[in-house]
């Protein structure tokens, strides 16, 4: 009981909090406008071109540095990818790859993060404060932001209690479950492949498969025949995406007589196979439909070109989209563990529309529109992989923003894509604040009876210029004398809401 009632209370805490855009069905190709001029880091823009405006934020920069030959070196450090969740349990923090920590809301550095050795790593579901790694070595560590320490809590060895030659999560693809209960690894142990049922809790092996010659190819760091190993958000279930260019119903994996190919499902705690739920696996993730049954969401399925959803337990198949924009140029994520029933997708070629999109899980084609990337996608760097946010309110995607063609290093930063607040002022306003000289020369000053805690100015054309953070004041002055003359909309987060106020600079 106790349980149900949290998990009532969080569900009521995301309805009622979340932003998302309006439902729209079905879903329209809205072409890709004019980019707007690249944000500066920590600045925002603003996408008109959807049902809903779309703000659109960037969090990264480029990283400057000396090489070991003393040479200058430029790096653009962005987020890993569509299924690696960026924003930590309670969204107050996002990391960037293992390296950095950032506060969510200024997006200001929190941590560097000292053990280089974390790498490869994943928050937490459950507590903000934990980042879990999976060595290749076998060891399962913990790092607590707060406190900035690790610790080695585990080491992952084969049946004999030997070191595997490799361990690795997915590879690359893979996830603990929403519980932080079991995960799914793989262990290269010879030309054999091992897939390990982990409980995270009790710090334990629960079941250990072999799979004989999987690997094969004794040299490689990646299975020969596997693409990802993950265990489902429920726990309930490991899920094999076996690797289309080597395995086919024509050309299986052979295993105890038992062919394997497409896309299979097995017991959490036993690796007994239950289903094949379809004969193709392609860029996909593990979800919930609106009906509580766990799916696989991918792209090309039983009618190839659109997005399909595949129960895990065996039951059915559905389309989710039918439209030529959604090929297989493009990522799925399902990160949004506090928010089931949706499924964030990248349509990653801007000739095709290049929209971010959220599709609810079911046969109706809802679909909430999260705006253009923006990106050129003329390189693998470029590639927008969209990730949502644990209660499903915002993305975070790649682009260069239209500064393509390909360079090497790839110009790209990372975004994060959420429903733009209504700069209206015709609201009736529920906290009063005072802004004056109006119109104004060199100066604002801006009176409040309630703390204010951030300011975002916009121009008339709705982008950002200059944004002011963790003030917690009643009374500020503001330098204008670098703004372009014209009408600017000043919005404010005070302790008692959000008001927004017209000003003009002359």
């Amino acid at each position: 009981m106790k349980k149900l009632l949290s998990t009532l209370i969080v569900l009521f805490y995301f309805i009622s909090y979340a932003q998302f855009p309006g439902d729209h069905s079905p879903y329209q190709s809205i072409a890709v406008p004019a980019a707007p001029a690249l944000p500066n880091y920590g600045a925002s823009v603003i996408d008109n071109s959807e049902p809903d405006p779309i703000q659109i934020t960037r969090i990264t920069e480029a990283y400057h540095y000396v090489d070991g030959n003393g040479d200058p070196q430029i790096w653009y450090p962005t987020h890993e990818y569509s299924k690696t969740q960026v924003w930590n349990a309670d969204q107050t923090l996002y990391k960037i790859l293992s390296w950095k920590v950032y506060d969510a809301n200024t997006y200001q550095e929190v941590q560097y993060i000292s053990d280089a050795s974390l790498y490869p790593c994943y928050w937490s579901n459950t507590n903000p404060d934990l980042i879990w790694s999976f060595k290749e070595n076998g060891d399962i560590k913990k790092h607590f932001v707060s406190t900035n320490t690790t610790q080695t809590v585990g080491t992952i060895t084969n049946a004999a209690g030997n070191a595997y030659e490799y361990v690795k999560l997915g590879p690359g693809e893979g996830n603990i479950d929403k519980n932080d209960h079991y995960v799914a690894l793989v262990g290269k142990d010879g030309l054999d492949m091992d897939v390990i049922i982990y409980d995270l809790q009790n710090l334990q092996t629960v079941y250990r498969k072999k799979f004989v010659g999987c690997w094969q190819n004794g040299g490689g760091s990646f299975p020969y025949y596997v693409d990802w190993v993950s265990i489902s958000q429920s726990g309930n279930y490991v899920v094999i995406m076996w690797e289309h260019n080597h395995t086919s119903q024509a050309n299986p994996y052979v295993e105890n007589g038992q062919s394997h190919y497409g896309v299979e499902v097995f017991n959490a705690m036993n690796m007994q196979y239950q289903n094949r739920i379809i004969d193709y696996g392609n860029h996909g993730d593990l979800g919930y439909a609106t009906d509580g049954d766990e799916v696989l969401v991918q792209f090309y399925g039983h009618q190839q070109d659109g997005v399909y959803m595949y129960k895990l337990n065996g039951s059915g198949a559905t389309t989710i989209l039918q439209n030529h924009d959604f090929g297989i140029d493009g990522h799925i994520s399902c990160r949004n563990i506090n928010r089931p029933g949706w499924a964030y997708i990248t349509n990653a070629d801007a000739a095709q529309s290049g929209q971010l999109v959220a599709v609810k899980l079911d046969d109706t084609g809802t679909v909430e529109y999260f705006g253009h990337h923006f990106s050129s996608n003329t390189s693998y760097d470029q590639s927008p992989m969209a990730t949502a946010s644990p209660n499903g309110d915002m993305i975070c995607f790649k682009s260069d923003f239209g500064t393509g063609p390909n360079t090497n290093p790839s110009v790209v930063y990372s975004f994060i894509a959420n429903l733009n607040q209504p700069l209206s002022i015709e609201n009736k306003q529920t906290v009063s604040i005072k802004i004056f000289p109006n119109p104004a020369n060199d100066f604002v000053r801006i009176q409040s009876v309630a703390n204010i805690q951030n300011i975002s100015i916009y121009n008339i054309t709705g982008q950002m210029v200059k944004t002011l953070k963790a003030l917690n004041t009643k009374n500020i002055k503001i330098d204008a004398k670098n703004f372009a003359k014209g009408l600017y909309i000043f919005k404010f987060l005070t302790d008692h809401g959000i008001v927004t106020q017209k000003i003009n600079l002359k």
